[in-house]
């Protein structure tokens, strides 16, 4: 098995100093393991299982936080639990489709720079942030922000690799959601970004338990927020086909 220096030098990872596998491997943007929201459940990861995923097909995020410098203390710190538990429960839902979550970067825009994008409105600021803001690296740029009117997130179906197209990045959230609500939205619209579209299309929710418990439903449409997050083969064939997707390391 590839050692855990040789899986962060194949997926982009500074492997010199003193690293946090937490912060560096995991993307936890505080470094250590979020709080489950279910507090019956411990949240626990693991180095082995995450060095299996790498080692078949995965993707990279760039998580991009917008305005968040409008928040100190502890609603700055369960904000970045919020952002973190997103990044452990996507890493969960992909897995049984045989998609990792590889390196997991975090950017940010303040305020002062959003031109009003930290409060998404409609369709159109959602798209106008994306197309006015990108990382140039071959992550997938997935922005959440401090509030989202008429709407929970965004992203078109089947996103581009080319960081200048109209359609380069996915509005994933905003902060103000509760864990299981923000988490789902974030790899719901990642989901889309990959080329998965509503598994009821543009109408009426889906009929069947089954139906509702997938994670390409609605929210409006989910029976849980924690547990309708479910992906046929069918949608992880056509995710691991997308342009981002990565080689196995």
């Amino acid at each position: 098995m590839a050692s855990v220096k040789a899986i962060m030098n194949c997926i982009g990872v500074e492997t010199s100093g003193t690293r946090s596998l937490l912060f560096s491997l995991f993307g936890f943007i505080r470094g250590r393991v979020p709080p489950e929201a279910d507090t019956t459940v411990t949240a626990q990861v693991s180095l082995l299982q995450l060095v299996r995923d790498l080692q078949g097909q995965h993707i990279h995020i760039n998580v991009i936080r917008v305005g968040f410098d409008s928040m100190t203390g502890t609603t700055l710190d369960a904000a970045f639990a919020n952002l973190d538990y997103s990044i452990y429960r996507i890493r969960n839902i992909y897995r049984p489709q045989s998609l990792g979550i590889g390196r997991v970067e975090h950017y940010f825009i303040d305020q002062a720079d959003a031109n009003g994008r930290d409060n998404i409105g409609s369709d159109d600021e959602a798209n106008a942030l994306w197309n006015e803001w990108s990382v140039q690296n071959d992550g997938l740029d997935v922005f959440v922000v401090l509030s989202i009117s008429g709407f929970l997130g965004l992203s078109p179906v089947e996103g581009t690799c080319d960081k200048s197209d109209k359609d380069d990045g996915s509005l994933g959230g905003h902060i103000t959601r509760p864990p299981e609500g923000l988490s789902r939205t974030f790899a719901h619209e990642v989901g889309h970004f990959l080329g998965l579209d509503h598994n009821h299309g543009d109408g009426d929710c889906p009929t069947t338990t089954a139906g509702q418990n997938r994670l390409m439903a609605q929210t409006g449409c989910a029976i849980s927020l924690r547990n309708s997050v479910n992906l046929t083969n069918t949608e992880g064939v056509d995710m691991r086909d997308h342009c981002s997707v990565k080689s196995g390391c």
